[in-house]
């Protein structure tokens, strides 16, 4: 059965996460951050009346603490499968910045591709954008799109690109088109977030980010009812075989509704340090505080939470 009562276990689950890490938040101490907030979310999953499967977990490209591929918890038949970040933006979080929370993103079982733990361009717009992007087009053509479906110029939009060398070409791409750019270091999801919900800072997402979050960001696209088409981009030869061995060819184009085959699908994120839709975790006066947002193809809520010190 699935149902609202599995997404709050879920978000249950991201919420005892964040607590048990806050502590560590600006200890710049990354490694211990990423194994303590995997542990957490291991236990907190194990206990779960219902079985999971964990189909993708950050880290595995950075060879850092992870959940790991194929990992099944909780009791009884599995589910749900699920892609976890039990860390997002794990250098933020360990020098105090914004944008970093504990994320999970479900769909049935069997409902999601097993992506490789690699990296994905992504080309993402919030649900107003009734065209298609086609990344193999050429970026004029795609921006133009965009502009004539959001009704606006190309100065008008605001596009967020990761700053990274990779994306150089493409930085200047987009400004020659007299696009505005969003430069981020790190906070994709975060961005998509913002994208997917409307909330009023960006149009839309493009450039390679890590295949996670690429994930998680087309099961946000599938419950918002949004634009997003990947194509996996392995920075290793055994993922690109694991890819292969899967039945997609090298380079292919997908569809969010690919990625992610059933509507039961969502993401819950407990948010620890402010980003730009939700306040994250403050103490006051002997008491923990915090917020967390369950975004599924139910639709969208945010939530309070405390805890006594």
């Amino acid at each position: 059965m699935h149902s609202i009562e599995q997404i709050f276990y879920l978000k249950h689950v991201v919420e005892q996460t964040s607590k048990e890490i806050f502590s560590l938040f600006g200890k710049n101490d990354k490694n211990h951050s990423d194994h303590l907030a995997v542990e957490k979310m291991r236990y907190e999953l194990s206990i779960l009346p219902f079985g999971v499967r964990v189909i993708l977990g950050e880290g595995e490209k950075d060879e850092a603490p992870m959940l790991y591929e194929g990992e099944i918890l909780g009791k009884g038949e599995i589910s749900l499968d699920i892609v976890v970040d039990p860390l997002e933006c794990t250098t933020n979080f360990s020098k105090g910045l914004p944008n970093s929370m504990s994320v999970i993103a479900y769909s049935k079982k069997d409902c999601l591709v097993k992506v490789p733990g690699t990296y994905m361009e992504q080309w993402v717009a919030g649900p107003k954008f009734k065209g298609s992007f086609e990344p193999y087009s050429s970026l004029s053509e795609n921006i133009e799109k965009l502009s004539d479906s959001l009704k606006k110029t190309n100065s008008q939009l605001l596009v967020v690109v990761q700053d990274r060398p990779r994306h150089e070409s493409l930085i200047f791409s987009l400004r020659k088109l007299g696009v505005r750019i969003a430069l981020i270091d790190s906070g994709s999801i975060t961005a998509a977030l913002d994208i997917c919900l409307e909330n009023g800072h960006y149009d839309a997402m493009i450039g390679t980010y890590g295949a996670p979050e690429g994930l998680i960001v087309a099961i946000l696209a599938s419950c918002t009812n949004s634009e997003m088409k990947g194509i996996l981009r392995p920075h290793k030869e055994i993922y690109k075989e694991k890819w292969l061995d899967l039945g997609y060819t090298e380079g292919e184009v997908l569809d969010k509704r690919q990625l992610v085959k059933d509507e039961f699908c969502g993401m819950v994120a407990s948010v620890i340090s402010t980003n730009i839709i939700i306040k994250g975790i403050t103490y006051k006066n002997g008491i923990l505080q915090g917020n967390s947002l369950v975004v599924s193809n139910f639709g969208k809520e945010i939530h309070t939470w405390e805890k006594k010190y």
